[in-house]
């Protein structure tokens, strides 16, 4: 199991399941897809409104709730910004897209991929440890 952790809440990435519900291979659309949409978020973080719109609903809820208007607490965040794509995996409808600086989770809904959870460090047989997360 891969968790992410982030303020005490542990948010639960059951990788067998997940593998088991059609894993996509390197050169997919899917994955295309989901590497774009990490990208974009990155890019668009100096722009907070942009950024704000490829969240997730939960974890711009969770920005909201935690730290006010998500314009206003996604700069506070200070985020990193990764531009360039090292490695993405993606499991049915969720993905992780490893960054040069950051790594992403994010989810498949009807209209795109959208961010569930940013800033996130990997720790050797630990939870990561993100930034901005969902519930």
């Amino acid at each position: 199991m891969r968790w992410v952790n982030s303020g005490g809440v542990l948010l639960s990435l059951t990788v067998a399941a997940l593998a088991g519900a059609g894993c996509t291979p390197m050169g997919s659309a899917e994955n295309r897809n989901a590497s774009q949409a990490a990208l974009d978020f990155e890019g668009s973080l100096t722009k907070p409104v942009h950024a704000c719109a490829l969240l997730a609903p939960g974890t711009l809820a969770e920005l909201e709730q935690s730290f006010g208007r998500c314009d206003k607490a996604l700069p506070d965040q200070h985020l990193p910004v990764g531009t360039q794509v090292a490695d993405v995996d993606v499991y049915g409808k969720d993905a992780i897209v490893r960054l040069d600086k950051d790594v992403v989770f994010l989810a498949r809904f009807d209209d795109g991929w959208r961010v569930t959870a940013a800033g996130c460090t990997p720790r050797l047989d630990r939870p990561f440890t993100c930034t901005i997360k969902g519930p």
